[in-house]
């Protein structure tokens, strides 16, 4: 059995922290059903109690919880003792406490110069560790997550992933920014093999902290553009393979959310002969000028945050001919390579994609990581970064979107909570635009949450 291990701890916010008290609750035991003999054969209780355990390790009942009796006996062994360990913003320490089996309690607070204006207690469990708020009102809000194999909890300011950019002064500029995004936005419906690449719809999304949209259209004879992925329609349910009905969404939570900026990136895809230009044309004339207020189109620079606010940036991966030249120029770049320029110079891209066999899943995470480490030594003047996170292989269900995808973010994850580089003098920790598959699946959103706690650098410095 491996030895408990101390605790370290990352402080990824613009606070300084003080941990004053730990409390370790001993893992609750949950009772095991008798063996089946001839003399409790009858005991109905026993034999339901072996079915719901065979079950459980099918996959087909969920997995056993404490009672009130467990939690309450487990509650009367917990030890606690008082400590002071104090952690820098944006600095990381190994700690004396020691984590054991259980749940460790982790009482902290933040300063006002040498004043406590914020307590706090830390509930840490593997995965999202629950912050909750003690005593006295505080403007600060923090969110962990825990490692329980590498005995890591790293702590984030938590915006309110609705509204996160509000906390950014207007001056920062998009390419300074940690932009979590999606792939193939759209594409959480029914829909076939390889096709589906998301768990939630777009709302959902805005209302958790996506700004990127990555959407693929397909011009039909009558001009309406539809959403596909590659040659198949997001959806068998064709009611929803509307851009306008993607775009309405959009602009109803910016309606709602009027500081938030959502990058909208449009490409052409699918069946048919219309060539990119008629792609823009039927874009400018049906979807855009009607409602050209709502979009931000200026093609020369990538904007400041206040120039866009409550608005739509066209993220242009088609060519629009030379009478509308428009929106951030990504209209091409070098496919499937893990660094590349576009033309204009605005982006630099990681877009490795073919995922061959599952071992290449490990090449498509070192690729991720080194463009994060790209980003991470942010100056002023650099190209946005894009990072896809995504990578598929039709022909192979273990190189399907949603098995690439389980791999990646759990390792993204641990590399966001551990590894990124933030709050040094080689950069800002930026992460550049993020562009994942399967997020907020089950509603865990620890991805997006660690994302948008990389711009607590970028927050203090405005």
């Amino acid at each position: 059995m491996t030895p408990p291990e101390n605790l370290t701890v990352r402080n990824l916010s613009a606070t300084s922290i003080t941990i004053t008290r730990i409390a370790t609750f001993p893992a609750p035991k949950i009772s095991s059903p008798n063996p089946i003999t001839i003399r409790n054969f009858t005991n109905l209780g026993n034999l339901a109690h072996h079915l719901t355990a065979a079950l459980r390790t099918a996959g087909i009942a969920p997995a056993a919880h404490p009672t009130s009796l467990n939690l309450a006996e487990s509650a009367k062994a917990f030890e606690g003792h008082d400590v002071r360990v104090k952690v820098p913003p944006f600095h990381t320490v190994k700690t004396e406490i020691v984590v054991k089996d259980g749940d460790l309690h982790l009482h902290f607070e933040v300063e006002n110069g040498d004043e406590p204006c914020g307590k706090f207690r830390a509930e840490m469990r593997s995965g999202s560790s629950l912050v909750h708020t003690l005593g006295t009102l505080t403007p600060h809000r923090f969110s962990g997550v825990f490692h329980q194999s590498h005995s890591h909890l790293a702590l984030l300011s938590d915006a309110a992933l609705n509204e996160w950019q509000t906390r950014l002064g207007d001056e920062t500029l998009l390419s300074a920014i940690s932009i979590p995004g999606t792939h193939n936005s759209p594409t959480c419906y029914r829909a076939l093999p390889s096709v589906r690449c998301q768990a939630v719809g777009i709302r959902t999304q805005l209302d958790n902290g996506i700004r990127f949209f990555d959407i693929r259209c397909q011009v039909e004879n009558n001009g309406e553009l539809t959403l596909v992925h590659g040659a198949f329609p997001i959806s068998l349910g064709y009611q929803v393979n509307k851009l306008q009905k993607l775009l309405d969404e959009t602009y109803g939570f910016l309606d709602d959310h009027p500081h938030e900026a959502i990058i909208v990136s449009l490409k052409r895809e699918g069946r048919g002969s219309a060539t990119d230009e008629t792609f823009a044309k039927h874009l400018r004339e049906k979807y855009i000028e009607p409602q050209k207020d709502r979009w931000w189109l200026d093609d020369t620079h990538v904007p400041k945050l206040g120039d866009v606010r409550g608005k739509c940036i066209l993220f242009r991966r088609f060519k629009s001919g030379d009478d509308w030249k428009v929106g951030i120029n990504a209209e091409d770049w070098l496919y499937n390579s893990a660094d590349t320029l576009t033309p204009g110079g605005n982006c630099r891209v990681q877009d490795f994609c073919e995922v061959i066999e599952r071992p290449t899943i490990e090449k498509k995470i070192e690729y991720v990581k080194e463009h994060l480490e790209r980003a991470a030594t942010y100056v002023e003047g650099n190209p946005l970064f894009l990072n896809f996170l995504s990578g598929s292989n039709f022909w192979k269900v273990g190189c399907w979107p949603e098995r690439v995808a389980e791999k990646v973010n759990i390792e993204m994850r641990r590399h966001f909570a551990m590894d990124h580089i933030v709050g040094r003098n080689s950069g800002d920790g930026a992460t550049g635009v993020v562009v994942c598959d399967f997020v907020g699946e089950r509603g865990e959103w620890d991805l997006v949450r660690l994302i948008v706690a990389m711009n607590a650098w970028v927050e203090r410095s405005t």
